[in-house]
């Protein structure tokens, strides 16, 4: 018995029968699978009594989609940490809240940033926030921070994707808009622009890339799986120069068409932009209530995760004022 996260590159000779010859493939919990592993886990942790610890598991595994056993068992560990370090005899939904921030974005970084650049995350990240929260097909904000983290983020988003296998063109599209609103943000307020959308630019042309080599969702290409040819590293591509130019002025024209899409919305809404930013500025975090406070409702409505999400956050806030 082995396991291993790169079956790709096994030798055949020892997925022969007689020797590795069944695999079992272990993929990521869904939500109801995240439960069970968080009720594992919870066993260890003295749980604050506002709620039981199946209330716990149901409300922790809807706002992790995507995480896998070990990131449930990283927050569980980290909830505990947090609840240890402010002296806490009990662990609550606000360090679970915190642990998953952690293990999202990394630990905080005391980095030395100018009025100025700050200015400018904040901006950054209300640019991504404004363009999701009023986008049909994006994923539902919950919370934005611009504290510096461990990974390299100087400030990040946390959503909450929707379980689905599958993805449509619209969906797909909005992610591209999304990303490209923190840059937009930036160009809007500023006369020039600095390297913090780096990884923006790398996830639009992820998905740009994918949408039209290897989804067929462009009519110029066709249902022709381009970026499934060749090996990897490959220099050489198993099909014409001509393909290839056409390829990549498809993958720049719809780049293109996304970002003044998103340029105009954001134009649009420029205030918006610039009181989050200040709202950033003011709290470094924030959540749900204030998002709301300062965009107002999402235009297309929030699902029953969000809502009861918004509820506890409020009723929180009204306790810790009394």
């Amino acid at each position: 018995m082995a396991a291993t996260n790169r079956v790709d590159i096994l030798d055949p000779a020892l997925l022969r029968p007689g020797r590795f010859d069944r695999q079992v493939e272990v993929t990521l919990p869904n939500i109801d699978e995240r439960q069970a592993i968080y009720k594992v886990h919870l066993k260890k942790i003295k749980l604050n009594a506002e709620k039981t610890r199946t209330e716990y598991a149901k409300k922790l595994s809807t706002l992790t989609p995507g995480f896998s056993g070990a990131d449930i068992a990283n927050i569980c560990n980290e909830a505990a940490i947090i609840a240890a370090r402010n002296n806490k005899t009990s662990v609550g939904v606000k360090q679970f809240e915190d642990a998953t921030e952690r293990v999202i974005g990394g630990i905080e970084k005391k980095n030395l940033m100018t009025v100025e650049e700050r200015r400018r995350v904040a901006l950054h990240e209300a640019g991504h926030a404004v363009a999701g929260w009023f986008l049909k097909n994006s994923d539902p904000l919950l919370k934005v921070t611009i504290i510096p983290r461990s990974k390299g983020a100087l400030g990040f988003a946390q959503y909450l994707p929707a379980e689905v296998a599958l993805k449509n063109k619209e969906e797909l599209l909005d992610m591209v808009k999304t990303a490209l609103g923190g840059r937009i943000a930036e160009e809007i307020f500023y006369d020039s622009v600095t390297t913090g959308a780096a990884d923006d630019i790398n996830k639009v042309t992820q998905i740009v890339n994918g949408l039209v080599q290897t989804y067929g969702m462009t009519k110029n290409i066709g249902l022709v799986g381009y970026g499934s040819m060749g090996e990897e590293g490959s220099f050489q591509k198993p099909y014409s120069d001509q393909t290839n130019w056409e390829i990549d002025e498809e993958i720049r024209s719809i780049v293109k068409e996304q970002y003044q899409i998103t340029k105009d919305l954001l134009l649009e809404k420029k205030d918006l932009i610039s009181a989050l930013g200040e709202r950033l500025l003011e709290k470094e975090t924030i959540n749900l209530p204030d998002i709301i406070d300062v965009l107002g409702e999402r235009p297309y409505g929030m699902n029953e995760t969000m809502t009861e999400y918004l509820t506890e956050l409020r009723e929180r806030e009204i306790k810790e004022a009394a």
